[in-house]
Parts: structure tokens; C-alpha cells; sequence
């Protein structure tokens, strides 16, 4: 039986702006769905016509080319048109995530230089609160919950939404900034380019394998480029279908699968354990899913495992940043995958492991992952010292730390920042998190370095347990003792949950370190 595979080549593409590529793929699939939400399924050619309308209007507010707009929104099918209407004026869209404080909005309206930001009525006091502080903010258009997108900008615009002029584009025009989550210091604005999501959405659709029969769901935040790549551009890509979730819900996703019939999940990996924790197969029917795609931080191996047993499908482990629109390396579909590796380079990005010299690191040697191609970010939004630092002759510097085995599969081992020394040792974290979601009962761990008077730092693990099991402090440090060296042995504090941002990714800062 032949496999019904994308195959349109990079090479057709990346010369594209992200209009002129919409525009095939609406040729190629029109009345197909592309979308589904709360008003029901969008196809490609309804995608294409709403999103003109919405550029009409956002053009009689001011909208040009280069105009920041920024969003905050909840998902929606509602707010990707919104998205793509922003850059059909020639405007970038500038995502801000819904669970952010005043002063966290404050930041990046002022950072940004927005003057108009469309937001979902529920978070009108948020914006109302720092309008004082916000210099350039001239527009501000409310989606109530029941309206679609054109019934909020014609409220606005007190007209209809008409007489769209495309403006020249170019393929390195901005697109999106995304501004990272801020895990060290204030966030910083990404730039993504036409060409950035023109390659990496086709590259997302080749490497996954992905068909014009795919279901996908999108329930990463699509303030994060993880939710906007693989879902989104993927399915663009390849004429998938796109069933769009306002959040992760572990009972209403597992329902959605099957009743959408949902062949792929892209998720973190804690999306992935609460899945396997709610799984009930007795009431949840899966069986239409083939693939789930894990990004965003480390997977452990044993959930990996378990996940493919009760679930039935296989689990492709991927990396990739914010800085790389997507995918940098992954597992292959077709071919072999390793358990706990991120996997191999993808088409048309290559990658190095260097170490501190900037030497290319031997296999086996673990240094810092550096990758260049089309999908990188040509810098930070007005920090040119951060992007001489981190982009150097096209390389883009990750501050991941990893090693690559004799085959060319690439393992990580924490972040720069996240390297404990004890006693003149290098300890990973990531070791230590294996081991202990090897340990029954376990459900979440995270391991942080924190002071010590002799050694200067020492391991410490954050434990949660799994609903309704009790382990000791005593049976786990039994565990970490048959399976790690004296010098890995963690301090162990319990947490009913570790902290967690929107995507659902540990986060690490807001633990004690004391």
C-alpha cells in the first residue's frame, strides 16, 4: 500500500512569503477543512477569504507594513485568522500570553512598540489597568466571546470589512516576534521571518511524515512557536486539519481524540504523563492515533515507554527553540528512533555540538548545540549585543548542552545554566530526573542545584507523586543509591505539583534554592 506522504520539496518554498504560500496551499485544498473550533469547521478557501476581510479592517486602523499588533487571546480558530490577517496587512504579530500579569503585559506593549492590540474581552481589565503606562497604544479592539473576529474589527472600523491592498512583501519581512517566557531576566522579543515559517512549516510536515489525512489538536498555547509550527504551519503544509482547544484538559483531550479521530498530538512532556495517568480505555477510544510529537523539554524515558504501550502509538521525540521556528533535530518517522534522544539533524539544518572554544565537539563529547539554516531568527527585537552574542556567522548558540553518539542521534543533558558543580563534579540534572521517574510512584521531578557551605552546590529533587500513592522520603534516596554515584545522590522535597508555565513546561526558577 503506498504511503500518502507530503512531498512538497523545501526548495519550492522558502522563496515564498507566507501570503503567496497561503495562496497554494488554498489552490491545492480549498473546500477541505483546515480549521475547527467554536463556530465549526473553516475550510482552506474560507481561512483565506476571512483572513482578507480581517486585513481590510486592520488596514483602516493604521495597520502598514511593520507595524507591530499585538494579541492577547486565548486559542482559537478566531485568533490564528487574526494572526494571519496581521500579516496580511504587512504588519508582525506580537502573541502575549493570556495567564501574564499587568506588568508582564506593560513590559512587552512598551517593548514592542505596539499601537494596536486585538483582546478577548476577558482580558479587557488587564489592559485597561496599564493603558496609563503603555506610550503607544492607539487601537485596542475586544472580541467578545460569542462574536467571530470580523464582527469585533467591523464594530471598530463602523464599517464593513472591505477593500483589502496587499502591500509588497518579501520573504525576510517579519512575521511574528515572540517574546520567550523570561526563565532568566526580562523577555526578549524574537524575530521570525516570512522565509522562517515558509521553511518551517513544510520542514515540520516532511520530517513528521505528516498527511493530507491528518487530525491534528492544537491545545499548546499559540503564544508559544512549538503550538504555531507543528500544528498549525504543519498542517498548513501537508492540507491537514487543525481542531483547535482553548488549553490542555487531560479528559477533554483524550475525548477529542476520538471523537475528531486525531492521528497526531504535539505536546510537552507533561502533557504526555497526564494523559497516561487519565487514561481509561474502557471510555476513551484512541486507537485513530498513530503519533505523538514531544518537544519543548526532556521526555522521560519511562513515560515514554508506558505512553507507547497504553497508547498504542509511537512517541517522536523533537528539539527545537524558539529561535528555530520549529524543528532543529528529531527522531525520524520512517526510520530509527532512539528512547531519550532528540534525534538526528532535520532537512536543510545543520547542526554542531562545540565546546567552549567554539572547537566541534568529538562524538560522545558533550558541548553546546549550535544549528543554522533557513529557519533561524535573524535576532532579538532591538537587543543588537544579545544577537551578536547568541547569532555568530549564522549560528545560532542554544545554551543547551548535549553530546552526539557514533550514528548521529543527539542527547541532551540540561541547559548551560542548569549545570551543578558539587566538589569540582559536573552534574546534570537531567541523569538524576531519569532515575527517579524510574521509581514507582513518581508522577513529576524536577532537580535544581542549590548553596552548599563545603561543596558549593549540591542536587535537590522536587518529587510529585502520582494521585493516591504514597512513597517515602526513605524508599526513593534507596532507589537514587543503587542507580547514581555519592556525589548525584539528591536532596528529595516533596511537591503536590511542580510549577509550571502556560505550555505546561517545569519551571525550574520558581523552585526553592535555599
Amino acid at each position: 500500500m503506498a504511503v500518502e506522504q507530503y512531498s512538497n520539496p523545501l526548495r519550492e518554498v522558502i522563496s515564498m512569503d507566507l501570503v503567496e504560500f497561503l495562496k497554494t496551499q488554498v489552490d491545492r485544498y480549498g473546500d477541505k477543512n483546515y480549521l475547527v473550533g467554536e463556530f465549526g469547521p473553516i475550510s482552506y478557501t474560507e481561512f483565506d477569504r476571512i483572513s482578507d476581510r480581517l486585513a481590510a479592517g486592520l488596514q483602516k486602523l493604521g495597520v502598514k507594513p511593520g507595524s507591530m499588533v499585538a494579541t492577547l487571546h486565548p486559542n482559537s480558530t478566531q485568533l490564528f485568522m487574526a494572526f494571519f490577517a496581521i500579516i496580511k496587512a504587512g504588519g508582525v504579530v506580537v502573541p502575549i500570553n493570556p495567564s501574564y500579569t499587568p506588568r508582564e503585559i506593560s513590559f512587552i506593549l512598551n517593548n514592542s512598540g505596539a499601537r494596536t492590540i486585538l483582546v478577548h474581552e476577558k482580558w479587557v481589565p488587564r489592559v485597561k489597568e496599564v493603558e496609563s503606562e503603555v506610550r503607544k497604544l492607539r487601537s485596542t479592539v475586544v472580541r467578545r466571546a460569542a462574536e467571530p473576529m470580523e464582527a469585533s474589527l467591523e464594530r471598530v472600523v463602523s464599517g464593513p470589512l472591505a477593500g483589502y491592498l496587499p502591500p509588497a512583501f518579501s520573504p525576510d519581512m517579519p512575521a511574528l516576534t515572540f517574546y520567550t517566557s523570561g526563565t532568566t531576566g526580562q523577555p526578549k522579543g524574537v524575530i521570525l521571518t516570512h522565509r522562517n515559517l515558509t521553511f518551517g512549516g513544510p520542514n515540520v510536515a516532511q520530517n513528521y511524515g505528516l498527511r493530507e489525512s491528518d487530525v491534528t489538536l492544537a491545545v499548546l498555547p499559540m503564544v508559544h512557536v512549538f503550538c504555531i509550527a507543528s500544528p498549525f504551519m504543519g498542517s498548513l503544509s501537508s492540507g491537514g486539519t487543525v481542531v483547535v482547544m482553548e488549553g490542555f484538559n487531560t479528559e477533554e483531550v483524550l475525548e477529542a481524540i476520538g471523537r475528531y479521530r486525531i492521528t497526531w498530538f504535539p505536546g510537552v512532556p507533561t502533557m504526555f504523563t497526564y494523559m497516561l495517568n487519565g487514561l481509561d480505555q474502557s471510555r476513551h477510544d484512541v486507537s485513530s492515533l498513530r503519533m505523538g510529537l514531544s518537544g519543548g523539554a526532556s521526555l522521560p524515558v519511562e513515560v515514554l515507554k508506558q505512553w507507547q504501550a497504553r497508547f498504542g502509538a509511537e512517541i517522536i521525540e523533537v528539539y527545537g527553540l524558539t529561535e528555530s521556528t520549529g524543528l532543529v533535530t528529531g527522531n525520524p518517522v520512517y526510520g530509527l528512533r532512539k528512547p531519550g534522544s532528540i534525534g538526528i539533524s532535520v532537512s536543510g539544518v545543520e547542526v554542531k555540538v562545540v565546546d567552549e572554544s567554539g572547537k566541534e565537539a568529538l562524538a560522545g563529547q558533550v558541548g553546546q548545540l549550535i544549528f543554522r539554516g533557513p529557519n533561524a531568527t535573524h535576532g532579538y527585537y532591538n537587543l543588537p549585543q544579545l544577537t551578536s552574542e547568541k547569532i555568530r556567522d549564522g549560528w545560532v548558540y542554544t545554551g543547551d548542552h548535549v553530546y552526539r553518539d557514533k550514528d548521529g542521534y543527539y542527547f541532551i543533558v540540561g541547559r548551560e545554566a542548569e549545570l551543578i558543580v558539587t566538589g569540582g563534579y559536573n552534574i546534570y540534572p537531567r541523569e538524576i530526573e531519569e532515575v527517579l521517574y524510574a521509581c514507582p510512584g513518581v508522577n513529576e521531578v524536577a532537580v535544581i542545584g542549590v548553596p552548599h557551605e563545603k561543596k558549593g552546590e549540591v542536587p535537590k529533587a522536587f518529587v510529585s507523586l502520582k494521585d493516591g500513592v504514597e512513597v517515602s522520603q526513605e524508599r526513593i534516596l534507596s532507589h537514587c543509591k543503587g542507580n547514581l554515584a555519592p556525589y548525584k545522590q539528591p536532596q528529595i522535597q516533596f511537591l503536590k505539583e511542580l510549577p509550571k508555565n502556560a505550555t505546561g513546561k517545569i519551571m525550574k526558577k520558581y523552585l526553592p534554592r535555599d
